[in-house]
């Protein structure tokens, strides 16, 4: 099982993006680790390859900070929302994100 929301999104950061972990906080937003608006799209799809979760355009936006996008993994999880077995197989069909 992949760890919590705020630490998939701290993996994806630092593994893809090139992100210092060091420099990364709860509340750091998409601008403060420089994510322009095409590195936002393909941060939105990392996350969704990892948890099978799909994110909006509005979810991942220049002032959207970690914790958020981790509260709403997190949530998505708690509820169950989904069809799958929540293992984030990448198999294409991923859920829709709510917000918490």
């Amino acid at each position: 099982m992949v760890g919590t929301g705020y630490s998939v999104v701290v993996d994806v950061l630092v593994g893809e993006f090139g992100c210092a972990e060091g420099e990364l906080s709860p509340e750091t937003t998409m601008e403060d680790v420089d994510l322009d608006s095409l590195a936002q799209v393909e941060f939105a799809v990392a996350l969704e390859r990892r948890t099978g979760l799909r994110f909006n355009d509005d979810q991942v936006t220049l002032d959207t900070t970690l914790s958020r996008i981790a509260a709403a993994i997190d949530a998505s999880r708690s509820t169950g929302t989904g069809s799958g077995s929540g293992s984030g197989s990448g198999s294409g069909s991923g859920t829709e994100v709510t917000e918490p």
